[in-house]
């Protein structure tokens, strides 16, 4: 499947790193070279300079739009419920990663499984 070749590509990080304690903060700020640069703090455990930050968003921001050509949102959606939570049959997760690709229209296209969380705008929360 598509959809799973594009999710494997790996960013490549520069100028920024991923920490859960000042021990790792230390040592990616030394692994990357940033000792002396101004730090700033991303999402979920992600730190580095503005330029690194933005870099690896950017590679997200074409991974997303390369998944928004290439696939169908049925084969995301296939993929995102059996990896996420489709032993509770809940498919919030699934359908907002779709709604987040594909937009409302084309999510609306989905068959879904357990279709609990009605989705009536691109809003993803």
């Amino acid at each position: 499947m598509r959809y799973t070749e594009i999710r494997a590509i790996e960013p490549v990080l520069e100028e920024c790193f991923f920490a859960f304690s000042n021990q790792q903060f230390a040592d990616g700020k030394v692994r990357m070279n940033i000792v002396d640069k101004k730090i700033v703090r991303g999402f979920g455990g992600l730190f580095g300079t503005q330029a690194g930050i933005d870099k690896l968003m950017g590679f997200y921001d074409v991974q997303a739009e390369q998944i928004a050509k290439e696939c169908e949102p049925q084969d995301v959606y296939n993929y995102e419920f059996s990896n996420h939570e489709c032993y509770t049959c809940d498919d919030e997760e699934a359908i907002k990663i779709v709604l987040s690709y594909f937009g409302l229209e084309r999510t609306k296209e989905v068959k879904r499984k357990w279709g609990y969380f009605k989705i009536e705008s691109d809003e993803v929360i």
